[in-house]
């Protein structure tokens, strides 16, 4: 009868050999959720935080702003789930706050840095050396710097890419001002083709690459040095002296 052939038996897998599928298809789930564009995704780069966690710190962080009026109020699930009825939705939101207008303050005192060296008389190469040296002190004290490039990761997600974007808007024009202060003050102007915009852009994809190369770096690597040379170079590539022809 059909129902007793016997079917051969499946041979047992090996640890190595289940080891080797679950990497397998934890990449694949890592895959599929970078490409993912549903707001499902969204909670996705901050699940570690729990919203029990951010209630007791919030409540802390209460009383340590009235102190000497007693305990603070706790902060219950009934006062959250009007704001975020679910821990995703407060995954999701705090993505956004993060990405918000006080995202990347590196970058932001970067350029006023910038600008302020270029009313001075400094040489440009130690101008770049010197903004350089400093980012990367202000990139190495914010551990932010890091968690905000995570988010990249969902960049197909329309509403993370505007946030993105709107990020690298409002840092680029204290780049930009900064920029066309130097040129004017070196009688520089840009190359062919090249525009104030394209430098900035540059720049900030410069600063991105050394800030996640610093992170697993020894922090005796040169790295500071090599940025502030990889400035001037980009620099001297993408301008040129007003006079010429």
């Amino acid at each position: 009868m059909p129902g007793n052939v016997n079917r051969p038996r499946r041979r047992r897998r090996s640890p190595e050999e289940t080891r080797a599928l679950m990497l397998e298809a934890g990449l694949e789930l890592v895959r599929r959720h970078a490409e993912d564009t549903t707001d499902q995704a969204l909670s996705g780069p901050l699940a570690h935080i729990r919203l029990t966690e951010v209630a007791r710190l919030a409540t802390e962080i209460a009383a340590e702003r009235q102190p000497g009026t007693g305990p603070a109020q706790p902060i219950t699930t009934g006062a959250i789930y009007p704001l975020w009825p679910t821990q995703a939705d407060y995954q999701a939101d705090l993505m956004f706050h993060l990405l918000g207008p006080d995202a990347y303050p590196e970058d932001r005192d970067a350029a006023a840095e910038l600008l302020a060296l270029a009313d001075t008389t400094a040489p440009v190469e130690s101008i770049l050396a010197a903004v350089a040296a400093a980012y990367f002190e202000r990139v190495r004290a914010n551990p932010l710097t890091y968690v905000y490039l995570t988010f990249y990761v969902l960049g197909e997600h329309p509403r993370v890419r505007e946030a993105a974007q709107a990020g690298y808007r409002a840092i680029g024009l204290g780049y930009t001002t900064a920029v066309e202060r130097l040129l004017a003050r070196e009688a520089r102007r840009m190359a062919p083709g090249r525009t104030v915009g394209d430098f900035v852009v540059a720049l900030l994809a410069v600063l991105e690459g050394f800030s996640l190369r610093g992170r697993v770096e020894d922090p005796a690597a040169p790295l500071s040095e090599l940025l502030g040379a990889t400035l001037t170079a980009l620099w001297n590539s993408f301008t040129e002296p007003a006079t010429a022809p």
